[in-house]
């Protein structure tokens, strides 16, 4: 359907409290793990490396602004709002994260924290949320040279953000592609289960148990 000008995919209930954008191939198996006390919108991306990279590097456009403005012209204050993305919707929802205090929690699964800069920008983050961050052992094993360096940069941001986010890093079985549909299930598990009290009442009702 058409939201705010855009093609998105929409789950749940317009009317919730707690509104999820997510970055993923196919929601679908995430809401069946939720009530209807929530709403997600799923915006579909036709370029992943161009619309979620937030600023441009070597084959990515970096046009993840756009998607930036178009996330916040849809935002009221009638809502709490997680983000959250697998693989580059994983870094783009992380980035938004950093960026933006009106989002309560952030999921990013096997995020592309290899993404060049993104140690820079890591440090840029000054806030207090909570925070989901997983990886498959075998992701940073590969003889791209800065791909390889996802484990370490996944490490050292659950590191920086445990500082002042309650925050988790699950190091998950297989590599990238090893069941991401239930590691984003997990997280949102997790988040819900531990976002802070004072910033939600509500949130342990969203998801199954």
């Amino acid at each position: 359907m058409i939201y705010y000008g855009r093609e998105c995919q929409i789950y749940g209930n317009q009317d919730a409290d707690v509104y999820i954008f997510c970055f993923f191939h196919d929601c679908t198996s995430i809401v069946e793990s939720f009530t209807r006390d929530y709403c997600l919108i799923a915006p579909v991306i036709k370029d992943w490396n161009d619309e979620l990279s937030p600023w441009a590097a070597d084959g990515f456009g970096g046009k993840g602004k756009e998607l930036e403005k178009w996330i916040l012209s849809t935002m009221t204050s009638s809502h709490h709002y997680i983000i959250a993305g697998y693989s580059l919707g994983g870094l783009f929802s992380l980035w938004m994260y950093g960026r933006h205090e009106s989002f309560i929690g952030c999921i990013s699964a096997s995020g592309s924290l290899w993404f060049p800069g993104w140690m820079n920008y890591l440090h840029t983050i000054h806030r207090k949320g909570t925070v989901y961050l997983s990886l498959g052992r075998k992701e940073s094993k590969t003889k791209n040279k800065l791909m390889c360096t996802v484990g370490q940069n996944t490490i050292e941001t659950y590191h920086y953000l445990s500082k002042n986010n309650i925050c988790i890093y699950i190091e998950e079985n297989g590599g990238h592609f090893t069941e991401p549909d239930q590691r984003m299930i997990r997280g949102f598990k997790w988040l819900f289960e531990n976002l802070l009290s004072t910033e939600i009442d509500n949130v342990s009702k969203i998801i199954k148990h």
